[in-house]
């Protein structure tokens, strides 16, 4: 069928309304001859069509919605805006004034009259921006974009409250929150969004203050950040979009239920599986020119009287006793776990020779000798020791036999010194 007045040159009369009823289910039931200037159509080739037949796909849920509003308040207009097809198959933009009449049999009466291009557009455009600008304050998400030079052109207020920051006009300044030690990694990943590649979960931690009340006093907030570059139709890249998420809560949960994994309940000294994973990973890192790592081995003597004299919960006071003794005396970046029952292990890095590694185990045999009142009466704490010390690769179970015998060593000769395993013992 050729068209019928529904391109560009139509005339004046295009933009004559149009006239058409409706039953309440969208049936035309009449249309003006004005629907041949504005669409091409014939009116009697749309009369008993349901309108939606006309209708552009994307714009039927708008339009039923649109419908639904108006059937159900009768008398009241509403206006609708979307694309009818025309009669040579384009789409044109059209706003559709709709009325329901209030009788028993219901007719809606509609008007309807051609939309400019750029005034659909801007519409569009307009209706777009609300939509995304509402879905974004509605999501638990910090968002943002940016231009190609860095600039912010758009924040949800999600991001203000995860950054603690109020709309900046850089990306710098709005994630200025961010700890010195974390920016360099926050810089690599905009320089790599912006070179077009996308970036994904780069944890990332803010320092932000805990209230206006106490003046200095901060705290961490750890965010995961993931970016995707934006770019025009010739494919250069124009800017980026960022995704903000706060996984504070999750990070201390996984650091509690790890440290919940890893120390004794008792004791709180790391538990006998942290404690062996622990050394494995200190004898399989390289050592320092003329250094070694030593071992202790630990046990209480004479454990088992404490525990018949005075019961169990003495017996886990002296154990609790001795632990806290063992981590005050240790050097920085020694571990105390363990094993179980009386005995502990401390693991010791970067010891120079096997003479500075006995000097590290008689000072922990002088702290766990010492007299101590834990209620029903004064017990003696004393141990055993003994210490392995080697600049080799031990693998952990070699390592801990080793200070083990000479643990026992210590133990047979009742002397409370302390015993160096001996190769050749």
């Amino acid at each position: 069928m050729p068209p019928r007045g529904a391109g560009a040159d139509a005339d004046a009369d295009a933009d004559v309304p149009v006239q058409m009823t409706r039953n309440a289910a969208g049936v035309i039931t009449w249309v003006d001859d004005s629907i041949i200037d504005m669409l091409g159509w014939r009116p009697d080739e749309l009369v008993g069509l349901p309108s939606t037949v006309f209708i552009h796909p994307e714009d039927q849920t708008s339009a039923i919605a649109a419908w639904m509003a108006m059937i159900t308040t009768p008398g009241m207009a509403r206006v609708w805006r979307g694309r009818y097809q025309t009669a040579d198959g384009a789409w044109k933009w059209v706003e559709s004034v709709n009325r329901l009449k209030d009788s028993d049999d219901p007719v809606v009466s509609s008007s309807m009259t051609p939309v400019t291009v750029e005034q659909s557009s801007v519409e569009e455009l307009r209706a777009r921006e609300q939509l995304l600008s509402r879905l974004s304050d509605a999501l638990p998400l910090g968002l943002f974009q940016i231009d190609a030079t860095g600039h912010v052109t758009f924040t949800n207020d999600r991001l203000h409250t995860i950054v603690g920051r109020v709309p900046a006009a850089t990306i710098e300044a709005q994630l200025s929150a961010v700890v010195a030690e974390d920016k360099p990694a926050l810089q690599i990943a905009l320089a790599s969004v912006l070179a077009d590649q996308p970036v994904d979960d780069i944890e990332i931690r803010l320092r932000l203050p805990i209230s206006e009340a106490v003046p200095g006093a901060e705290a961490e907030r750890v965010c995961v950040l993931s970016l995707r570059a934006l770019t025009d139709s010739s494919g250069v890249v124009t800017g980026a979009v960022g995704c903000l998420s706060d996984v504070t809560d999750r990070v201390q949960l996984r650091g509690q239920l790890e440290l919940k994994a890893s120390v004794d309940e008792l004791t709180s000294c790391l538990n006998r599986a942290a404690s062996l994973e622990l050394l494995a990973r200190t004898t399989a890192a390289p050592h320092a020119v003329g250094g070694g790592n030593a071992l202790i081995f630990i046990d209480l003597d004479d454990f088992k009287s404490v525990n018949d004299r005075f019961g169990h919960a003495v017996g886990d006071r002296l154990l609790v006793a001795a632990a806290e003794r063992l981590r005050g005396a240790v050097r920085d970046g020694d571990a105390v776990g363990r094993l179980g029952g009386d005995e502990f292990l401390v693991i010791c890095p970067q010891v120079g020779s096997s003479t500075q590694a006995v000097r590290l185990a008689e000072r922990l045999a002088a702290e766990t000798t010492a007299t101590i009142d834990l209620g029903p009466g004064e017990v003696e704490l004393r141990t055993s020791v003994g210490v392995a010390w080697t600049t080799e690769a031990l693998d952990p179970d070699s390592f801990v036999a080793q200070a083990d015998s000479a643990m026992y060593e210590s133990k047979r000769t009742g002397s409370s010194a302390v015993s160096l395993f001996h190769p050749t013992r």
